[in-house]
């Protein structure tokens, strides 16, 4: 008999999450956590949401939405910061967040989706929801006072 879908919970991250991304980050100042979630002006246009399953947060990440200029182009998203519990990889818990950018959020039909990952890393479930490799991204890091560009 097959087991049962196991889907999780999306939901909008709020202070009351603040101890369990702190796990799932594995350290960080739990002030910083809070004041990052609830300050709008620190990165507009950015929610950030978590993943439960039996009452437990088991993954986070954020959402960016992107102004297009493009007369005709669809809303596009960035989905960035995604972290899972380690002991929870590889439980499906990824397939479940993509179930529901597509069903809640109208991701593949209303909105593109833009997903960063690591360099080197492909993640399965981009495979799977028919994700392709479109743009590059590149970084300009944040020097220390007195690093030389």
């Amino acid at each position: 008999m097959a087991s049962p879908v196991r889907r999780r919970t999306v939901r909008e991250a709020t202070e009351a999450d603040v101890a369990a991304l702190r796990e799932i980050y594995g350290g960080g100042d739990t002030a910083e956590f809070a004041r990052r979630m609830t300050d709008r002006a620190h990165a507009p246009g950015t929610t950030h949401y978590v993943a439960e399953a039996d009452g437990r947060v088991v993954a986070a990440f954020a959402l960016t939405a992107l102004g297009r200029l493009r007369p005709g182009g669809k809303s596009r998203l960035i989905l960035h910061e995604i972290k899972l519990r380690p002991n929870d990889r590889g439980t499906g818990i990824a397939e479940d967040i993509f179930h529901w950018l597509g069903t809640t959020l109208g991701v593949g039909r209303d909105q593109e989706l833009l997903a960063l990952a690591s360099l080197g890393q492909r993640p399965s479930t981009f495979d799977k929801f028919g994700l392709t490799e479109s743009h590059h991204v590149f970084r300009w890091p944040v020097r220390e006072e007195g690093e030389q560009w």
